[in-house]
């Protein structure tokens, strides 16, 4: 089996083996390195090999905006999910896609060729774990929509498990950085991630079945507009607490078409938009270490710091003073 890069003018990519300074404090526990350099920036590459899983815990760090490509001869059956910043992706059978920061999928390619897009001066994390069609299939009696997707993919026909991406439960983002930062020995390390592994499997699952079974709901151009003023509104005021009947009121659209719209559009409830907005950006502002953790708090609607610590550390899986250190 080979897997290819290929860069855009003929720009030669070296490859290494070891982290950048920058980087060693971000780990994925007994996993292989491998970072590639060229012009545009690095790829960081960290591959752990799990029984019937392999985790791959990507940095791509981008000077110059550039187009990537990748081929190879192995069939993808990945569980995919974006953390920083979004780019444009392509899969040769499955179409475009946004990449979006919090949204992931199931997806399945006979073989990979896909092509991505990157702006310049910017940092992209993704977090793939790619699985066997058996480790699958041990699920699949009870998750209809997972036995649907593996028929596809025992026809070798290119699938997502949904139509649409989904953003991850706070639940979904702690095991990620569970997994990341695991800090058991050898032996306890490989138990401690399989079970993590099968937990976040089992929510995404969970989380594709209850998101699917909506009812539809069509949208005018207008309605989007609305919808996307909604959101501006929503990253442009932290501090507010403005109630769904308020938001609607203010984009001249009625509630329930918010609240099922917006669900629609976005992948998510109104409030889970607001609190992962506000989450990211309280943590963007505690890397900042300009506020104190007390102002920040406040600058994000909570009137209590507690409350807040709460909340924060509810979302990533750690609390705000553990930026601090």
């Amino acid at each position: 089996m080979e897997f290819n890069i290929i860069a855009p003018g003929g720009n030669e990519i070296q490859v290494f083996h070891e982290l950048p300074p920058s980087l060693q404090n971000n780990r994925l526990t007994f996993s292989q390195t491998t970072v590639a350099k060229a012009e545009f920036g690095k790829m960081i590459f960290r591959n752990y090999k799990g029984d019937g899983f392999d985790i791959w815990y990507s940095n791509y760090l981008i000077k110059h905006a550039t187009e990537l490509t990748g081929k190879g001869d192995i069939p993808v059956l990945e569980l995919h999910i974006q953390f920083q910043n979004r780019f444009n992706i392509e899969w040769d059978g499955l179409g475009k896609n946004e990449l979006t920061p919090f949204q992931f999928n199931l997806s399945y390619t006979p073989f990979l060729n896909n092509w991505a897009k990157f702006s310049g001066n910017r940092e992209y994390y993704t977090f793939d774990i790619h699985f066997t069609k058996q480790y699958l299939m041990r699920l699949a009696p009870d998750f209809p929509h997972l036995d649907k997707f593996i028929a596809k993919v025992e026809k070798g026909l290119p699938a997502d498990l949904s139509v649409i991406d989904h953003f991850l439960t706070p639940a979904m983002i702690v095991l990620v950085n569970q997994i990341l930062q695991c800090s058991f020995a050898n032996n306890i390390a490989k138990f401690y991630i399989e079970g993590k592994v099968m937990e976040l499997l089992i929510l995404a699952l969970d989380r594709v079945s209850g998101e699917d079974a909506r009812a539809p709901i069509k949208l005018s151009s207008y309605d989007i507009d609305r919808l996307h003023e909604a959101k501006e509104i929503i990253l442009g005021d932290f501090e507010s607490k403005i109630s769904l009947l308020q938001l609607a009121k203010k984009v001249c659209i009625n509630d329930f078409k918010l609240k099922k719209g917006f669900k629609h559009l976005f992948g998510t409830s109104v409030f889970d938009y607001q609190q992962r907005a506000r989450m990211e950006k309280a943590k963007e502002l505690l890397e900042a270490k300009v506020l104190s953790i007390e102002e920040i708090a406040f600058m994000m609607g909570y009137d209590h710091v507690s409350n807040f610590n709460t909340a924060f550390k509810k979302h990533f899986g750690f609390p705000p003073g553990y930026l601090r250190k």
